[in-house]
């Protein structure tokens, strides 16, 4: 499967320039802190706080193991029964649900790749409005839901706060976890067909290995002639060994003609002919 990295290469300054280099010089991708990306509401959403069958088990257990041995609560089972009774449910796991938020801050780290090559839309938002590139990677096709994933686009984002009282109970489970919550996103972003690598370290470098390799780079139609030039003359044989194609992208875009125009452009051509046809008439009758 091809995936596609796409940078911003206008205004390029180091820092700028040593991701890009990272990337297809060292073949490596930086794994970033989920607040660093662009989707200001990735930790934003809704909880269902409606009893499952299993939420009062897993109350129980973290009253019981915790963290909450400072309240004044009774033991476990009562205790349990208590706020569910009196509808405390949402009192007592908001911190908890507010801490697993936290831990996935602060733990995970996360790539965003596109299934869409060549996109206008990814373009003007991620590839510097055309002056910047779009990395073409490719990846094992088993590699899918196991180390990449496809984000799951959804009208409203709902988690049940069950899956937060497993996370707190169980390290193990937490991760799985909060990867289902970092692949949730609104349908609003659907259009960027997003895939995801979610790893349990952040800010740190991935390496692109293990059977994956950069296939192609596309430089965007607005990066100047110097900047291109700058960065072939660095790149050009380390593709030329590994085989990596480099694909420039024209400033000309043919347009097809709209319906609109193919209209005005035949009432055009009508009124031309018959004007001619009504010229070469009054010529005749003239004579």
């Amino acid at each position: 499967m091809k995936i596609y990295k796409y940078k911003d290469l206008s205004d390029l300054n180091k820092e700028k320039e040593s991701h890009f280099y990272q990337i297809v010089l060292n073949n490596t991708i930086w794994c970033a802190k989920p607040d660093s990306l662009n989707d200001k509401d990735e930790f934003r959403s809704k909880f269902d706080c409606n009893q499952s069958s299993s939420t009062g088990r897993l109350l129980s257990q973290l009253i019981m193991e915790t963290k909450y041995t400072n309240t004044n609560y009774p033991p476990p089972h009562l205790s349990t029964i208590s706020l569910l009774n009196n509808k405390k449910l949402k009192e007592i796991v908001d911190p908890i649900i507010k801490g697993e938020i936290e831990k996935m801050r602060n733990t995970i780290g996360i790539a965003c790749f596109s299934e869409l090559k060549n996109d206008d839309n990814l373009w003007n938002i991620y590839g510097g409005r055309g002056n910047g590139v779009c990395i073409e990677i490719d990846i094992p096709d088993e590699f899918i839901n196991k180390l990449y994933y496809r984000v799951n686009y959804v009208t409203e984002k709902i988690f049940h706060i069950d899956s937060f009282l497993e996370s707190a109970l169980d390290k193990s489970r937490a991760f799985d976890n909060y990867r289902n919550f970092l692949l949730t996103k609104t349908e609003t972003w659907s259009k960027e067909k997003e895939i995801r690598f979610i790893g349990n370290r952040q800010e740190v470098k991935m390496k692109i290995d293990n059977g994956c390799y950069i296939s192609e780079i596309i430089f965007g139609k607005h990066v100047p002639p110097d900047t291109l030039s700058q960065i072939e003359s660095n790149i050009i044989n380390h593709f030329n060994v590994n085989n990596i194609k480099i694909t420039k992208l024209s400033c000309e875009r043919i347009s097809k003609p709209t319906s609109g125009l193919i209209i005005l452009y035949s009432c055009v051509i009508i009124t031309s002919l018959f004007i001619i046809i009504l010229i070469f008439i009054i010529g005749r009758m003239s004579d």
